[in-house]
């Protein structure tokens, strides 16, 4: 059986505990996908769960839930030829991110690691979003 692993969310009692040091971004949430998973839902849940204190529009929701789905959908697929055990997706945000509705963007970034590093090799998506005007 499957299992999917939140790995962190954000805790909004000590967000220093969540920045990256030296940038301005806040690891909203991780989650580890095993290889082979039916992962649709379980990024759906995710997501919205992990997104819900941004308070986004629905549109910019699905958008970065689409572009999750396809990005882990085709990292599954490589990781049956590379021999990843795992997908990660991580989601960063601004450390002063304001809750009521401002226009959102995203960009994402895929990293593999060498497979002459350890055993398996790991593949990370990271989702970056920001406020549009802040940046």
């Amino acid at each position: 059986m499957n299992t999917f692993r939140y790995l962190s969310f954000l805790d909004n009692t000590n967000p220093s505990q969540n920045e990256i040091s030296g940038t301005d971004w806040q690891v909203m949430g991780k989650l580890e996908l095993p290889l082979g998973s039916g992962a649709d839902d379980a990024i759906e849940s995710w997501l919205v769960e992990t997104l819900s204190l941004l308070n986004l529009r629905t549109d910019f929701l699905n958008k970065v839930l689409k572009s999750a789905q396809e990005v882990a959908a085709r990292a599954m697929q490589a990781e049956a030829l590379m021999q990843f055990k795992h997908v990660h997706l991580l989601v960063f945000a601004p450390p002063d991110h304001a809750s009521n509705r401002h226009n959102w963007g995203f960009f994402r970034i895929e990293k593999v690691e060498n497979a002459s590093v350890q055993d398996y090799p790991s593949h990370e998506i990271e989702f970056y979003l920001y406020q549009e005007g802040k940046c």
